[in-house]
C-alpha cells in the first residue's frame, strides 16, 4: 500500500479537490438560475477565457482543448443569448474574432465576485494565511499562466 505525502489515510486529494469544485458548480448554477439562464460551468470558463480585445477561435480552441466544431457548438448558445460576437479578425480576415458583449462582461464580473466570495468564505474558514498557502500551491500546479 503507498503512503499519502502526509501519512494520512485520510480521502484522496483528487476527491478533495472534487468536493471543492462541487461547491463551486453549485454557486454557479444558483447564480445561472438566478441571473443568467442557461449558462453552466462550461460557458462561464469560456467566457473568462476572452481577453478585452477578444481572442481568435483557433487560439481559443487550443487554450480549450476543444477542437474548433466543439468550440463553435458551445459557443453558439453564448453568441444567441448575446454573450459574445464572433466577427471577423480585422487583421486577417480569414480568422474569426470572439468577443465579449457588455452582457459577456457583465457575467465575468458578477462570477468573479461570486468566485471571490467563496473564496474569502473558504480563508475565513481555515485562516488566511493556510488558505494563502494553499491557494499558492495550486497555482504553482497549474501549467502555464493561472
Amino acid at each position: 500500500m503507498t503512503e499519502s505525502v502526509n501519512g494520512d489515510d485520510g480521502p484522496l486529494v483528487v476527491v478533495l479537490l472534487e468536493h471543492a469544485i462541487h461547491r463551486i458548480r453549485a454557486e454557479l448554477y444558483a447564480l445561472s438560475d438566478e441571473s443568467f439562464p442557461g449558462l453552466r460551468t462550461r460557458h462561464y470558463r469560456l467566457l473568462s477565457m476572452v481577453p478585452p480585445g477578444g481572442e481568435r477561435l483557433s487560439r481559443m480552441a487550443t487554450t480549450s482543448g476543444l477542437t474548433k466544431q466543439a468550440l463553435a457548438q458551445a459557443l453558439q448558445p453564448l453568441e444567441d443569448g448575446g454573450y459574445v460576437e464572433v466577427v471577423p479578425d480585422p487583421t486577417d480576415g480569414r480568422a474569426r474574432l470572439v468577443r465579449l458583449t457588455g452582457r459577456g462582461r457583465q457575467v465575468n464580473d458578477t462570477v468573479r465576485a461570486h468566485l471571490a466570495a467563496i473564496e474569502r468564505e473558504w480563508a475565513g474558514r481555515v485562516g488566511e494565511e493556510r488558505y494563502a498557502v494553499a491557494r499558492a500551491v495550486l497555482a504553482d500546479l497549474t501549467p502555464g499562466p493561472a
